[in-house]
């Protein structure tokens, strides 16, 4: 069998985003389709059954009567369900001497998602007064091509495709990879098709008046195990019904662990929710725990960036994730030096794919370690997640990876022995930029010159003095004194010569970055925001880059724009010089209000909820464009943002944190409470089951003006110590 065409170029066209299309993800499991429910055009970029870096169905198209059906609505359920709501279309029916009129037949589509499998449930009801018999068609296909391939990237080259098996109420189609796995795609159909074809199932659906039926239909992915025959859906363990039971149960159980926040706005609590729900369904199950994935559809896999991140970011949702995501990245932490993945010792991961280019080494993301900020942000991570919870048993575990992610700070991450820490690729098919502005135009000087690789990064300078000293705290902890007196000494030197060599005084800013000959870029860009975050500037210094932030070239009225739209090569609808990230502000929002900037934390804060009021379900996209907020406007969307998106959906968590003066202490049984504030679109929050250590706190705040009020609620479990500070002027 021929394969099918391949894209012809990296996102050839707009990907579907909230206001276009419907996406549900499980894990590494995704499906992307159509308003209606449907993979079309057949084998579109945008669209697919996505498992493992692989596309398992390509085409999914529902036809009545021959057209198709007109979508009334359509929404998702919880991030792994989607609901569709469609009507056929008038004219003749099928076998019958009448006209069906307009609006009589409604067909309720549900679709869910499991970790290898999806659910596409039909209900189709008949509101007219005479009997009726639609002719209901399922046109399917299966390309079974590697994400990279999807994205654009022409290969050339593919495995061996097999005609589709059909069997009883089971289509199959197979391909045997160049990686030698086999792949499969099995469609089973409940109740049996009248005619079941390769690529086409067609029942006759005969409905009384007032009556109603149903279709089902379930396509299961497999790699390898092919030589058994298809099972029939009769035989199949698990319904569509019992699937729903079960994805529901799942998630309340989740739910149950989980810190629960009940505000005044039904808005905001509504957006919670969302994000709560994306992070149930990113959560990814690894031999050594459950890590988080990055995002929808790009990104469906393990990050080490992306995940540390978004862990952070949650510690007030659910604390397990960070510890999930800081066993799994132990587990994948550099062994040696190796060129092709840019590893070294002790280096973290950056991403890890399983599709058949990454095994056939055609791509060299299978386990890349081109990021030169996740090993900081481990660390980062480490401390922040032992403060919340006190678990020593954990600490102890992860004492080998500390110490060898510190030793990679202290030994690696120096390339020319300036005291800063940079990146080069040493593959030419690794990453040109290697920060979270990844993209190859990323980093540019003032006239738009492309920065040369070593590059510092200021950001970078910032993670790697937080991590340094809280990497010491930890290692004291661990009687490996030596080594944390070793990354006290560097984290104090780094902190200096981030004012020694990129503070610009002739701009009252920071520059974004150094290239390979120590030139500053001298560009206004969101990246000394980071430092912030990382505690790493004086409290002059944080209001000066405060300020600048918050000036109309950075503030575009829905966030802060990666770059200034004052600079030469600003444009708002790029992927990095000029668009906003949400989990790019909430870092910057959160470092603020740590600095005691609560006003203008609470500027990011309001704009980015702002903007979330414009997007489906309240979800913020992974960016959006930064053009300018004027009256009566709404945030332009990026076409080919990811959504939902980790770090995107954990941004509303992590400035709460940060506003609400959230400091826990738990290995000391304390949480300090330090000046806390509400949004202006919050008047009331309550806090319950938020975990601190092994205790459960409720908390409940009340903004009364400039003045937000804690009322400690609730205590249960292990005595914790809370103390509800305000400065003097408070006092």
């Amino acid at each position: 069998m021929e394969p099918p065409p391949e894209p012809k170029a990296l996102y050839p066209e707009p990907l579907l985003d909230a206001g276009d299309g419907l996406a549900i993800i499980r894990g590494s499991t995704f499906f992307a389709a159509t308003r209606g429910g449907d993979l079309i055009p057949p084998g579109a970029p945008q669209v697919g059954l996505f498992c493992d870096d692989t596309r398992f169905l390509s085409h999914l198209e529902l036809r009545i009567n021959g057209q198709e059906p007109i979508v009334l609505s359509s929404t998702t359920m919880g991030a792994d369900m989607a609901r569709v709501e469609l009507t056929v279309r008038g004219g003749s029916v099928s076998g019958e001497n009448l006209d069906l009129p307009v609006n009589t037949v409604y067909v309720h589509r549900e679709q869910l998602l499991d970790r290898d499998r999806l659910y596409d449930m039909l209900d189709v009801q008949n509101f007219y007064d005479a009997a009726i018999t639609l002719m209901i068609e399922m046109v399917f296909g299966a390309d079974f091509m590697d994400i990279f391939q999807v994205r654009g990237l022409l290969r050339g080259k593919a495995g061996r495709y097999f005609q589709p098996e059909v069997r009883n109420s089971t289509v199959r189609f197979l391909y045997m990879g160049l990686d030698e796995r086999s792949r499969s795609t099995e469609l089973c159909f409940a109740p049996q098709p009248k005619v079941l074809e390769g690529q086409r199932a067609q029942w006759e659906l005969q409905l009384p008046p007032r009556g109603s039926n149903r279709i089902t239909t379930t396509v299961m992915m497999k790699v390898g195990a092919t030589a058994e025959p298809p099972q029939a859906t009769g035989s199949q363990e698990e319904t569509f019904e019992v699937a729903r039971r079960h994805s529901a149960g799942h998630y309340g159980k989740w739910l149950e662990n989980c810190t629960r926040l009940r505000s005044d706005n039904q808005i905001f609590d509504a957006m919670l929710e969302t994000s709560s729900e994306d992070f149930y369904a990113l959560r990814m199950p690894e031999d050594r725990g459950t890590a988080v994935a990055a995002g929808v559809p790009w990104f469906a896999a393990l990050f080490g960036r992306d995940s540390l991140l978004s862990s952070y970011e949650t510690l007030l949702l659910d604390p397990e994730l960070a510890r999930g995501t800081l066993r799994v990245l132990a587990s994948y932490q550099g062994r040696m030096k190796n060129d092709e993945r840019d590893e070294d010792p002790g280096k973290i991961l950056h991403e890890r794919r399983s599709g058949e280019m990454t095994a056939t080494n055609e791509v060299a993301f299978g386990r890349c370690y081109g990021s030169v900020d996740a090993t900081p942000l481990f660390l980062i991570l480490a401390h922040e997640y032992f403060r919340w919870t006190g678990d020593r048993a954990l600490l102890h575990e992860l004492k080998e990876p500390l110490k060898s992610a510190a030793n990679w700070i202290l030994h690696y991450g120096d390339l020319d022995g300036d005291g800063l820490i940079e990146y080069c690729r040493r593959s030419p098919k690794g990453l040109f930029n290697q920060g979270w502005k990844d993209s190859g135009e990323a980093n540019r000087h003032s006239d738009g010159r492309i920065a040369q690789p070593p590059v510092a990064l200021v950001e970078v300078q910032g993670y790697a003095v937080r991590a340094l000293a809280e990497a010491s705290e930890l290692l004291d902890l661990l009687h490996e004194h030596a080594l944390g007196r070793q990354a006290k000494e560097r984290s104090d030197t780094l902190q200096h010569l981030i004012e020694q060599r990129f503070w610009l005084e002739d701009r009252a800013y920071y520059a974004m970055a150094l290239d390979h000959d120590k030139r500053a870029l001298r560009v206004d860009g969101s990246n000394p925001g980071h430092l912030l975050f990382s505690s790493a500037l004086s409290t002059q210094r944080a209001r000066q880059v405060t300020e600048r932030l918050l000036q109309d070239g950075l503030f575009c009225g829905w966030g802060i724009r990666t770059l200034s739209c004052k600079e030469s090569f600003f444009n708002p609808m790029s992927y990095h010089c000029g668009s906003v990230w949400p989990h790019d502000n909430a870092l910057i929002g959160y470092g603020m209000a740590g600095y005691g900037l609560h006003r203008e934390a609470s500027i990011v804060f309001e704009a980015l909820y702002d903007a979330a009021l414009h997007f489906r379900e309240y979800r913020l996209p992974e960016l959006f464009c930064g053009i300018g907020r004027q009256c009566k406007s709404e945030p332009v969307h990026y076409p080919v943002s990811c959504s939902p998106q980790a770090w995107a959906a954990g941004a509303p968590f992590l400035l709460l944190t940060g506003l609400l003066g959230l400091r826990p202490n738990a290995d000391r049984g304390e949480l300090a409470i330090v000046d806390p504030h509400l949004p202006a679109f919050l008047q009331t929050l309550r806090i319950e089951n938020l975990r601190i250590g092994s205790s459960r706190i409720a908390l409940d705040f009340k903004r009364d003006g400039e003045r937000t009020h804690c009322n400690v609620v609730q205590v249960q479990g292990r005595e914790v110590k809370i103390s509800i500070v305000f400065p003097p002027a408070h006092c």
